[in-house]
């Protein structure tokens, strides 16, 4: 003997398919929010890092070839593409102890987002580490 589903049941099973098919792109929505967001700080720290690292090198060594091989080092072990390096002052080798040496470090979040789409495109993430000269 074949039992038919009451036609109630029918009704509810097919309002749990209109109430998944309304939730599932907002659920979506949020899960890839969350994860575009959480990249960006993985970003926003990696050129913190970066920076730090850069700044150490430059302080003690004043060589801008081995302080720029230090962040990329840092940036490429993190997968960060489209790294700019700027140091104050420009040639550090002119920085005499007990000066200031800037390092500032930015990317794109363009090349290094996730998806393709979201609040963070077309921004430029930065950082800076200040240190004085050995």
């Amino acid at each position: 003997m074949i039992r038919r589903k009451k036609k109630t049941q029918q009704q509810r099973e097919g309002a749990a398919v209109i109430e998944f098919a309304v939730c599932l792109p907002v659920i979506l929505l949020i899960v890839l929010g969350t994860i575009e967001a959480g990249n960006m700080l993985f970003l926003k720290q990696t050129l913190v890092q970066a920076a730090y690292e850069g700044a150490k090198v430059a302080i003690v060594t004043g060589d801008t070839e081995r302080t720029e091989a230090s962040i990329n080092a840092v940036a490429a072990g993190r997968n960060i593409q489209n790294l700019e390096v700027e140091f104050v002052p420009t040639n550090l080798a002119d920085a005499v102890p007990g000066q200031t040496i800037s390092v500032i470090v930015s990317a794109p979040s363009d090349t290094n987002s996730i998806i393709p789409f979201g609040p963070f495109r077309n921004r430029t993430v930065q950082n800076s580490t200040s240190m004085v000269r050995e």
